[in-house]
């Protein structure tokens, strides 16, 4: 089964290899066939006719005859819903594109290739590491920020071994020639990974509008050496922009990271190693996004930073700018239920109604940062006492969330396992 990054990649391999009269230099994922491209009725039928051929995708007629194939992004849309499904009784309807954590959605990418279960790699995502600076601001891009965890039990889970390219030892040109060299010589069973600032990409979304906005995706060749494929599952992007400006993002000091990996010795993940992850993953008595936005209010209320230095209160208004990209992390908690749910074949209307808890939840950070910025604003200390209420309830519902997540996985482990197992082997990995 490809997925709808392969399949947009093979849309502009067919159309680059069969119809050379179109300029291609604005390809992406949302283009518009005919506006953008300049494809007319019968190139897009040429089209299909393509991927039906050489890249073994195919329509019912009746989508031939019914569809108005607009975008890109429409037809791929078409392909992948026409794909048989390996498990057909295990679907279960929830929004799976939502955008989580640049690095482990490249990471997960490349594992849906091969129809296998990525969600289990969402258990660490929840609760992934989160930074308070020392002048108590919440930030999600931090140089002491490590994505080891992810990577040791990828390798395990997978079996994709994942290695680091971008050396911070060395001048920032030599990881640039690096990243070029990389991308060249790339192989079909490689994936290779940058962090990259999307604001020196100024055609691409920038929903946070951060400044600079360090971002992981992937990068491959085309077939002219001046422009790059660009592969962003995060915000499920895909197209085609020139080397120069992609390697003018690269160059920005504020960003500095990337990986390489081969997917040639991947494979499904054995139950031991899912329930392994799941154990390190699941902190029960823990809230960590929330610890840190309470440490931040108390910090401020003090009016002591980190160091002991003077923290105003009017800084509260800026401390939780980064609090939005954080929060839908929680969104994950829906991937964690939606794998047990569809192992274990439990009632969708419930998982519907832990769909809403989770959005409560990410979206209780919001009203959160709104009553920082009052309190910033009007200097009305009350208003802390409504924050700590807030962040009181944000505690409450994640329990609730946590709690039952446990005992649909410890259902999923009488289901999966016998009382014969032997104890799994812990994999040493500091959290």
């Amino acid at each position: 089964m490809k997925t709808r990054e392969q399949i947009i990649e093979r849309i502009y391999q067919s159309l680059a290899g069969n119809m050379k009269h179109l300029d291609l230099s604005g390809f992406h994922s949302d283009a518009r066939l005919r506006e953008d491209l300049g494809l007319d009725s019968s190139d897009t039928l040429e089209l299909l006719v393509s991927l039906e051929v050489e890249y073994d995708l195919s329509l019912p007629e009746s989508a031939i005859m019914a569809q108005d194939f607009t975008t890109v992004r429409a037809v791929a849309k078409l392909f992948f819903d026409a794909q048989p499904r390996s498990n057909p009784d295990k679907l279960l309807e929830y929004e799976e594109d939502i955008k989580l954590h640049c690095f482990v959605s490249c990471l997960s990418e490349v594992i849906k290739r091969f129809d296998y279960d990525q969600r289990t790699l969402y258990f660490g995502v929840w609760d992934s590491e989160i930074v308070v600076t020392d002048k108590c601001a919440i930030s999600y891009h931090s140089e002491r920020i490590s994505h080891h965890v992810f990577i040791d039990w990828y390798e395990r889970l997978f079996g994709i071994k994942v290695e680091p390219w971008f050396d911070h030892d060395i001048d920032r040109e030599e990881n640039v020639h690096r990243l070029v060299s990389l991308v060249e010589n790339r192989t079909p069973d490689q994936h290779i990974m940058v962090m990259l600032d999307m604001h020196r990409l100024p055609e691409r979304v920038n929903e946070f509008n951060k400044d600079p906005f360090p971002h992981y995706l992937m990068l491959g060749p085309t077939e002219k050496a001046d422009y790059w494929f660009v592969y962003d599952p995060d915000y499920r992007w895909e197209g085609v922009t020139t080397k120069e400006r992609l390697l003018h993002a690269a160059r920005h000091p504020a960003v500095g990271g990337g990986y390489i990996f081969s997917d040639k010795n991947a494979h499904e993940p054995r139950p031991a190693d899912i329930r392994a992850y799941f154990e390190y993953c699941m902190l029960l008595d823990r809230h960590p996004m929330t610890e840190a936005v309470r440490e931040i209010v108390e910090a401020h209320l003090n009016g002591v930073d980190k160091n002991g230095e003077e923290l105003p209160l009017s800084s509260l208004r800026n401390a939780l700018d980064d609090a939005p990209i954080l929060s839908i992390r929680k969104y994950s908690y829906e991937h964690g239920f939606a794998f047990f749910w569809r192992e274990l074949e439990l009632e969708e209307a419930e998982f519907d109604h832990w769909c809403e808890v989770i959005d409560e939840l990410a979206k209780g950070y919001t009203l959160i940062q709104f009553n920082a910025i009052k309190l910033a604003t009007t200097g009305d200390r009350r208003i802390g006492d409504k924050i700590f209420s807030v962040l009181d309830q944000q505690v409450e519902r994640e329990n609730r969330i946590k709690s039952r997540m446990q005992e649909v996985f410890e259902m999923w482990c009488e289901k999966v396992f016998t009382k014969q197992d032997a104890a799994v082997p812990e994999l040493e990995v500091a959290r």
